[in-house]
């Protein structure tokens, strides 16, 4: 049969009835009367004219009934199937003609609209019996319609008699198969007993089932067309390798001569060979056909274990080859890492293989289904690329074991080696039991099989292996070296493997960029489990054996036994060098085991990550100077670097400058050049710059701490290339307030910075009342520069400023007025604890017994007093309106009768008298009402009647009096910047509430306010008695009218005084006037 481009399909015969050779064309026509030429002249003929023209789909040829005659079916693709009986004498006729379209229309679920329909591409024949009476049973492959980015087609079973039926439809997506256009070309192979059809279509071989089911049997019965539209057999798509090499020249039937043969088609492809893809038989259940379905599991193993074979045409992992949910395929990728990790794969021998090919086998399978999923870009959750992940870093650490184990081994003629013994120690749950297998009677490789899946067992139980135990002989030194050797390498081996291989290979396992740094997780372990790098156990054991390894190394390297027991040098340097390796990794499971406690949930993880970081921290830095003890400074100097830990690094700068300057002292004088020390020390110097730039402030505050510890102060002042961080850093720490100020005079030039310095060094630190008055000089020198480099230097703020250290200077003087006065009855005392003994008792006794509370405070005041301490504002009126009067007569002229006034004068110049008014006023109360209650005005106004003519100076000799007196007094020279001083209109005005007691009392401990807060409401009942029995309120109001009409006349003195010319001042005015004249700024003092 030849089919031409115009749509003509002839019947060529090469031979005559008789069987002479002959070469005869018949044009199949639907004319009834058939036409037999030449085939020359057939072809003339053809190209001229007179036949009719179809879109040939198919042509294929049927069965054959006698000798000479054969069914030929055409099939075009507009949907019309022809059945035509051919003869090499009678020329031909058509037989049968269907149009397919009406039964395939609803079928499909398509509707029926020109121009939008469905191409048949294809068309097979299925072979059945010589009866006519058997229903032609045909396979179409039909083009569906579909948009610009997919191509769909259909697999369609047709039985043609008199009517059609459609016995079943397969729709087939066609995977990343590249057609061009709609008419796409492909060729359907449907081979004995027909069941199986093959269509090849571009590089790609289509398998598809064409088994009867119970749903297709339905349908050929049934005339309802819903039900007709159920039937779908599976299939499934064998893609080839992209590229010309791999193109499918030609397709074809397999013939099958064996009985119950399974189909088989045969492809040539270019550069391979011939292909031979077979139908294997499904298995039957009773009556029925089992049910086919390919797992994810089985696509993924396809692609993992043979997709990745050299030479392989298939391509078994492109893109779309795994068409499953994402659930599905994350249960698929961890069972296939599960078994690989047990070496349950059916795909990975376990015997008669060694051990490295084993290891490498699995690790290349699980980078191969990495691959897979990565390049399928499907959205599966991370915790299965982690699985995934640690799964091949297990592996990995496992290679890296096996190479140290394979030297031993053949370094070791006898006995096991150091892994065997491990894995020997280690505890029978955490290994499988291989039962009797060959490699039965090896510790080490069935472990190395079998346990990939648990191996993070084997971090601890390494150091469970060597570590001391009770009654270890520490004098075998040459053979304990060489095990903790051994151990330290097989440690490393794994964890440096495992964090290596992550942080190289994460990319690959869909962990993103960024996302680590040195193979540490940064950010994002929440839902995700422990990491079995970072385990309790395993972070805990390795720390152990880091310390075993530095203690170990320094005895050694101190040579504390005798020589014959000590390891050998190289055995040391190997020991230290995996020391500072150990520190590193260490580090590293550190990092990632704090951050992933402290992303969980539970409280307790959190607490315990922040013990666990408290601890490393104060851990590692001694671990840093162990390693420097050891001959590894520079690598403790990089690890500090990298941790940032400053005050190690600056501890470890410093031991390599003592060991700069301790090298070659002399070798300066030997050569003519530099010295090496000369360029050591620059280089050092280099290196210290090089931190300020790089860590800034931390380093900075590490460096110059420790400078000041170790007494070398000075040094900062010669640094002045770094005096951003020296003023940075001295401001910081009010500690270093003593350097500041210097620091801000020398090194700043600022005279205001210093002042402030100085002011708050004093007020807040300064405990030593010399320093504390030295200290606020300074501060009030300082201002007075800033205010001569002002201009204009009229300026307001820095009057308030020297005004403000004016006044506690003269705080501080009255303090020392106190410590004068009370001094000379303090002679004798043997000690200084008997000198406080002594002023409580000569300055308290009349508190001791009525007001215990107060007493105690006194006490308090008077030993800061006597210690030359600084005294606060509440102290100081504590012990001005407390203490007893002293018996010297010759000091009590100068202070005594002034107490309450200075009391008074010291809290309108203290800080209270603008930041907290009700403070200030509850302490002026407290110091008025003590002043009345000071002296007993019952037994006064007893005394008064008694007396005859000299009462006034009796009365007038009072606390209350002289104080009223100087108050007034004060009023006439007051500074107008100052509140005035504080005085009451009667005895009432004083008396203390409730919230003035508890403002008083809240400075001091919360156990002690309940007593002090009784003691003040005992001074309150002691005022009210003087009130009512002591006629104080009346005693009160003559006072201050004394105090008022001797101000009056001092006022009528200072006027007279002021108008007498040439009067010499101070020889004629009133006494009284002289005292008034006297400014009352304790210039006296």
């Amino acid at each position: 049969m030849v089919t031409f481009s115009t749509g003509r399909v002839a019947h060529i015969t090469v031979r005559d009835p008789h069987g002479r050779p002959a070469v005869a064309v018949n044009f199949l026509r639907s004319s009834s009367k058939s036409s037999q030429i030449s085939f020359l002249g057939g072809i003339k003929n053809a190209l001229g004219g007179g036949f009719w023209r179809k879109d040939l789909a198919a042509v294929r040829a049927g069965e054959s009934h006698q000798r000479g005659q054969r069914d030929v079916i055409i099939a075009t693709s507009s949907g019309v199937v022809e059945i035509w009986d051919t003869h090499w004498n009678n020329g031909s006729v058509l037989k049968k003609q269907f149009d397919i379209k009406d039964a395939l229309y609803p079928f499909l679920g398509l509707e029926h609209i020109d121009g939008c329909g469905f191409k048949i591409l294809d068309l097979a024949l299925k072979t059945g019996r010589a009866d006519t009476a058997e229903p032609h049973l045909v396979t179409l492959v039909i083009a569906l319609p579909s948009d610009t980015t997919t191509n769909k087609i259909a697999l369609v079973q047709l039985a043609l008699s008199n009517v059609v039926h459609v016995i079943s439809s397969t729709p087939i997506d066609l995977y990343n198969v590249f057609t061009g256009h709609q008419d796409f070309k492909l060729q359907l192979l449907v081979p004995e007993p027909g069941d199986t059809a093959f269509i090849i279509v571009g590089q790609s071989i289509i398998l598809s089932s064409l088994a009867p089911t119970e749903a297709s049997s339905l349908n050929f019965h049934s005339s309802s067309i819903d039900s007709n539209r159920q039937s779908q057999n599976f299939y499934d798509v064998i893609n080839l390798r992209s590229g010309e090499g791999y193109e499918i020249l030609g397709a074809g039937l397999e013939s099958q001569n064996v009985e119950n043969s399974s189909p088989a088609c045969l492809a040539m492809v270019r550069d391979f060979g011939i292909i031979r893809i077979t139908a294997l038989p499904r298995q039957k259940i009773g009556h029925s056909v089992e049910s086919i379905q390919i797992t994810a599991k089985q696509k993924i193993e396809q692609a993992v274990f043979y997709g990745a074979i050299l030479g392989n045409p298939l391509n078994l992992n492109n893109r779309n080859c795994l068409d499953f949910s994402v659930d599905e395929i994350e249960q698929a990728a961890l069972e296939i890492c599960g078994e690989l990790l047990r070496s349950a794969s059916r795909y990975v021998p376990t015997t008669a293989i060694s051990v490295d090919q084993n290891l490498r086998s699995r690790a290349k399978a699980l980078d191969d289904l990495a691959c897979l999923l990565m390049e399928q870009q499907k959205k599966l959750n991370h915790r299965i690329w982690w699985e995934l992940l640690w799964s091949a870093e297990k592996l990995a650490a496992q290679r890296a074991l096996w190479k140290i184990e394979d030297c031993s081994r053949r370094g070791k003629v006898t006995g096991s080696t150091f892994l065997g013994q491990v894995i020997e120690m280690m505890s029978e749950k955490f290994k499988t039991n291989v039962g009797q297998q060959d490699d039965g009677n090896d510790p080490v490789r069935n472990w190395l099989l079998y346990d990939t899946y648990r191996m993070e067992h084997i971090v601890p139980w390494i150091f469970n292996a060597i570590k001391p135990q009770k009654g270890h002989s520490s004098r075998q030194g040459r053979k304990i070296s060489e095990q903790v050797l051994e151990a330290s390498e097989l440690s490393l081996a794994v964890l440096e493997t495992a964090f290596r291989y992550r942080d190289e290979h994460a990319s690959q396992y869909g962990i993103g960029d960024g996302y680590l740094e040195d193979g540490v997780l940064i950010a994002g372990y929440k839902d995700l489990p422990e990491f079995w790098t970072s385990k309790g156990i395993s972070y805990l054991e390795t720390g152990h054996l880091l310390d075993l390894e530095l203690d170990s190394c320094r005895l050694w390297v101190q040579k504390t036994l005798p020589t014959s027991e000590l390891p050998e040098n190289e055995v040391l340097r190997k020991l230290a060098r995996n020391s500072a390796r150990k520190l590193q990794v260490l580090s590293k499971m550190h990092s990632e085991r704090i951050r992933w406690l402290s992303a969980q949930e539970d409280p307790k993880l959190t607490d315990e990550s922040i013990a666990i970081e408290q601890a490393h921290v104060r851990q590692r830095r001694w671990q840093l100077f162990k390693l420097a003890g050891i001959g590894q400074l520079e690598d403790a100097i990089t690890m500090a670097e990298k941790f940032r830990d400053m005050g190690a690094l600056v501890e470890l700068i410093i031991e390599l400058q003592d060991q700069t300057n301790g090298e070659n002292p002399n070798q300066s004088l030997l050569g003519r050049g530099p010295s090496v020390v000369d360029i050591e020390s620059e280089q050092l110097g280099k290196k210290i710059s090089f931190y300020f730039e790089k860590f800034g402030e931390p380093w900075a505050d590490a460096f110059f701490s420790r400078q000041i510890s170790m007494g070398q102060s000075g040094i900062l002042f010669a640094m002045g290339k770094f005096q951003p961080y020296i003023t940075q850093f001295l401001h910081k720490y009010p500690a270093y307030s003593r350097l500041g100020w210097i620091n801000d005079v020398v090194g700043e030039n600022d005279y205001d910075a210093a002042a402030r310095s100085l002011e708050n060094l004093a007020i807040e630190h300064e405990s030593d009342i010399w320093s504390h008055r030295v200290e606020l000089s300074l501060a009030k020198l300082a201002k007075l520069a800033t205010w001569e480099e002002r201009t204009p230097p009229n300026n307001s703020s820095l009057h308030n400023d020297i005004r403000r250290l004016e006044d506690l200077v003269e705080i501080d003087t009255v303090q020392e007025v106190i410590h004068s006065y009370i001094t000379p009855t303090l002679q004798g005392a043997i000690d200084q604890k008997a000198t406080i003994d002594l002023a409580i008792e000569h300055f308290g006794q009349s508190l001791a017994e009525d007001m215990p509370s107060l007493h105690e405070i006194l006490s308090e005041a008077l030993t800061r007093v006597i210690t030359r301490q600084v005294v606060g504002v509440e102290q100081l009126v504590d012990i001005l309106t407390l203490m007893d009067p002293s018996h010297d007569p010759e000091f009590e002229n100068e202070f005594v009768g002034k107490e309450f006034y200075l009391a008074l004068r010291v809290i309108r110049l203290s800080p209270y008298a603008q930041r907290d008014s009700l403070y200030r006023m509850a302490l002026q109360k407290l110091v008025w009402r003590r002043c009345m209650i000071n002296d007993n005005w019952i037994s006064r106004g007893k005394a008064v009647q008694e007396t005859d003519g000299q009462f006034e100076s009796f009365l007038y000799d009072t606390a209350l009096s002289r104080t009223l007196t100087l108050c007034l007094q004060h009023r006439q020279t007051e500074d107008s910047n100052y509140p005035t001083l504080y005085v009451p209109n009667y005895p009432g005005d004083v008396e203390l509430t409730e919230s003035d007691s508890k403002l008083l009392v809240s400075r001091f401990p919360p156990e002690q306010r309940n007593r002090i807060s009784h003691d003040l409401d005992r001074e309150n009942q002691i005022l009210s008695q003087h009130v009512e029995n002591g006629k104080l309120e009346f005693w009160f109001n003559s006072f201050l009218t004394s105090a008022h009409s001797l101000q009056s006349t001092a006022k009528d003195a200072d006027a007279i005084e002021h108008t007498t010319i040439g009067e010499q001042l101070g020889g004629q005015t009133l006494q009284s006037s002289k005292t008034v004249d006297s400014k009352l700024r304790l210039s006296w003092l």
